[in-house]
């Protein structure tokens, strides 16, 4: 038995996804199949891309992805928990089901990514890309999984129920430790039995975004009209030191969306969340603009109007046009052309 083989079975018997995952960081040459006791039809269509399909047709496709960035340990492991609980026989599958660990060789240094963000490749903005690096093929290998996936529906299109949670955890802490950020979605309505699920998972905090992005959330929601959203799930720790009981509000409603039973929810009022309105990006215009802020400023710290946000020092600042403009992911450390913070706006929706 060669090595592959070996890990295999190892696999097989165990269901440990991520140690697979890692162990072959950049891929298989091949996917690979088996059939649980059960019946439930499992496949790894390559490393870190692992599907299921159940033994009675399904109306629902879901797809929970994690790892997109590689340090990013609790959505890792909550997705390792739904597999070990699927082959303990404790999780029946009745809907098809994909699960994701984006980005296995940056996991393995304990890193976001290896040369640029995953997660800003998406909707074939890896073909923008000035280098052709293991992120961009990535980005591509993800796509074309999830096309097949979304599009091997073989349903009607109106009974079809097609949903993406891509799970992460921020760099800093947050003043709302757990947060949703549904992407832009055009001309279609914000789906408030959508963001009800989030309440019963306990998480009340919704930002709206306002445009087309390069992320994985916002390329599922464009190209399959997939109900997707990026959930924040708190601060980035190393494995092993989440404590995953705080975390158990959307894992069991996203195991209850895997067996098909009611999820659990809070009905959207305006009392019950808080909603924020993403009012545009500050995009790092040159190597010397960076936000003034220090190391530690939460996610939703907020301004007031005239407070000089921004600057490189001579030409290019920005001013804070408003009271109470909230900043989430603040970061300096980006790429010229990319955002160094997200600018919002509380609203009633």
């Amino acid at each position: 038995m060669n090595k592959f083989e070996h890990s295999w079975q190892d696999f097989v018997e165990t269901g440990h996804f991520l140690a697979f995952s890692r162990q072959w960081e950049k891929g298989i040459e091949h996917s690979q199949s088996l059939q649980l006791p059960n019946g439930l039809r499992v496949t790894m269509l390559d490393s870190g891309i692992l599907q299921f399909e159940p033994i009675k047709p399904s109306h629902t496709s879901l797809l929970i992805s994690s790892g997109i960035h590689g340090n990013e340990t609790a959505p890792m492991e909550i997705v390792e928990q739904i597999v070990k609980d699927i082959w303990n026989n404790q999780l029946q599958v009745n809907a098809r089901l994909m699960l994701i660990i984006g980005n296995p060789p940056a996991v393995n240094i304990g890193k976001r990514f290896l040369s640029q963000n995953l997660n800003r490749l998406f909707s074939a903005r890896y073909t923008e890309s000035k280098t052709r690096d293991y992120e961009t093929e990535r980005a591509e290998t993800l796509e074309k999984a999830v096309t097949d996936f979304f599009q091997d529906q073989k349903q009607d299109e109106f009974l079809q129920r097609r949903y993406h949670f891509d799970l992460h955890t921020a760099i800093r802490p947050s003043q709302y430790e757990k947060f949703v950020l549904y992407p832009f979605i055009h001309d279609r309505p914000w789906d408030k039995n959508h963001i009800a699920f989030f309440g019963g998972s306990d998480i009340t905090t919704v930002l709206l975004g306002n445009q087309p992005a390069g992320t994985f959330s916002y390329y599922t929601s464009n190209e399959f009209k997939a109900l997707s959203a990026t959930v924040e799930l708190g601060k980035v720790k190393p494995f092993g030191e989440n404590d995953m009981q705080n975390f158990s509000g959307i894992s069991d409603n996203l195991k209850r969306l895997i067996e098909e039973k009611p999820v659990k929810t809070i009905v959207f009022d305006n009392n019950h969340y808080k909603v924020f309105r993403v009012k545009q990006e500050i995009i790092k215009a040159n190597e010397d603009y960076q936000l003034l802020l220090d190391d530690d400023v939460k996610n939703f710290t907020s301004f007031n109007k005239g407070t000089l946000l921004a600057s490189d020092g001579n030409n290019e600042q920005y001013i804070v046009k408003n009271d109470s403009e909230a900043i989430v992911f603040p970061n300096n450390n980006v790429p010229v052309g990319q955002r160094i913070g997200v600018l919002l706006e509380e609203i009633n929706l």
